[in-house]
């Protein structure tokens, strides 16, 4: 069937029945690479300044599983609230944990206070770039093109957590725009490629950007819409 084809299922959890979702992942890591490229077999995106974090929806409960943390979710409860934004139950995505400051601007500081569980100050956000569980089902063996349609098709937009906003083809004018707000790196995902655990290799790329000069952080929703034509 052509992948343009498939359609997302669509299942309930029946009473009784426990957790389906993994306990934990082993989640993929991006292949570090010198500089920005252009290629239309990948779609290009800010590498978040945050923190990388899979989160687990399924039965009305909400976790998180982040690097260092035995208990992310304690960290960022008001994360919960992306239960009445998915489409679907059984849901695992991926994604960057956010602190921002009042003005919503990503503040590393206030999200170093947070995983050292000095508080909880500013306001937590969740930038999904990937889905590996729908329906209480796996989708890694999906291209992720498919993943990342779907992706946007269940999860509705939301104060705290949203879907990243990805362009193809033209990585080095990504990189651009991203240079004038500040922003230091550059995700390159392949369009073909399954999710797999540990080293993507070409499946997913980390590109430095060089700025001239240090810059205003800029807040989310302006990286959430770069100064790019549609």
């Amino acid at each position: 069937m052509p992948e343009e084809q498939l359609r997302l299922p669509v299942t309930q959890p029946a009473e009784g029945v426990g957790r389906r979702l993994p306990d934990r992942i082993v989640p993929m890591q991006a292949a570090r690479i010198d500089g920005p490229f252009d290629d239309p077999a990948y779609l290009f995106e800010p590498w978040w300044p945050g923190v990388r974090g899979l989160l687990f929806a399924e039965r009305g409960a909400v976790r998180l599983q982040v690097d260092g943390l035995s208990d992310a979710h304690a960290a960022f409860s008001e994360l919960d609230d992306v239960r009445d934004q998915l489409g679907e139950d059984g849901v695992l995505l991926d994604g960057t944990l956010l602190v921002l400051d009042e003005a919503g601007r990503p503040d590393p500081e206030l999200l170093r206070q947070r995983l050292a569980g000095r508080g909880r100050p500013g306001r937590p956000a969740y930038v999904a770039s990937d889905l590996l569980w729908a329906g209480g089902e796996p989708v890694t063996r999906r291209a992720f093109r498919t993943r990342r349609r779907w992706l946007e098709a269940i999860l509705e937009p939301g104060d705290r957590v949203t879907v990243g906003r990805g362009y193809p083809a033209e990585g080095t004018l990504v990189a651009e725009a991203l240079a004038a707000l500040g922003i230091d790196g550059l995700s390159a995902r392949r369009m073909t490629a399954r999710y797999r655990g540990g080293d993507a290799g070409a499946a997913w790329f980390r590109a430095p950007i060089i700025t001239a000069e240090p810059r205003p952080r800029p807040t989310l929703a302006l990286i959430l819409r770069l100064p790019l034509g549609d």
